[in-house]
């Protein structure tokens, strides 16, 4: 939990995942990826990501990546990105979030 509040927007992810670098893609597209604090699980030693992960699947109620955390909480995943991508929402979303 101290890794997520510690960064306003938190994302968990893995570097071969391809849901994690459309995600990172989006960040982009709005030019705030820089201001996401990313941890590359599969970058890390694998005891320790493994332990971050189940803690993460804890705290989101359920094991994906990514798994985005604004303020604290889960703010979504790839999926709630494509949702607002579909219906333009995301610039509002970020906006309402502080992101942008």
């Amino acid at each position: 939990m101290d890794l997520i509040k510690k960064s306003k927007f938190f994302m968990i992810s893995k570097s071969w995942c391809p849901d994690c670098n459309y995600t990172k893609a989006i960040f982009k597209k709005y030019n705030v990826l820089d201001k996401v604090t990313i941890l590359e699980l599969d970058k890390m030693d694998p005891k320790k990501a493994d332990e971050l992960e189940k803690q993460f699947t804890a705290i989101a109620g359920r094991k994906w990546v990514p798994t985005i955390f604004f303020d604290g909480k889960v703010f979504g995943t790839e999926g709630t990105l494509k949702n607002l991508e579909s219906t333009d929402a995301t610039e509002k979303a970020f906006k309402d979030a502080g992101l942008l």
